[in-house]
């Protein structure tokens, strides 16, 4: 149950990012304003309280990237990011991207059909039982002149 509710909060996290950025922001900021107030209680001026503080929480800007990557899930977020940027390429480039999906349709329609007709023909057994008992019969018929007529042949 722990592991589903992890995975939905880090789901979650792909919405409303400008919100939860806020508000780690927030908390981080929180955090700092704590650490300088207890330095400056021990008897550290201003600036060098501030500057313990940051020194102590490790650098916010990276405790706020080890943060998002641990909120969303990054693998999903790279790949909507690229998506992205190859929409705003393509969009960039209309002749490029026309060609680019008619090639696509082209050789998605062709394998379709050779696959259609290898299903049918090859893959698909016969609707008839006792199938490796059929024959195959043909006619021949004689060769006749280029002048002899169909009616002919068959009188």
């Amino acid at each position: 149950m722990r592991k589903l509710r992890a995975r939905f909060f880090r789901l979650a996290g792909l919405f409303r990012k400008d919100r939860r950025d806020r508000e780690l922001s927030a908390e981080m900021e929180g955090h700092l304003q704590m650490h300088v107030e207890d330095n400056l209680h021990a008897g550290m001026n201003a600036a060098e309280a501030r500057r313990q503080a940051f020194i102590k929480l490790g650098g916010v800007e990276q405790t706020k990237e080890l943060y998002r990557d641990q909120r969303g899930l990054p693998l999903v977020e790279m790949f909507l990011q690229d998506s992205r940027f190859a929409l705003r390429l393509l969009k960039k480039n209309p002749g490029f991207t026309s060609i680019a999906v008619v090639t696509l349709a082209l050789g998605l329609g062709a394998t379709t059909t050779i696959f259609s007709v290898v299903n049918s023909v090859l893959l698909r057994p016969l609707p008839y039982q006792n199938q490796d008992r059929l024959l195959a019969s043909k006619k021949h018929i004689r060769a006749l002149p280029a002048w002899a007529s169909l009616s002919l042949l068959l009188a």
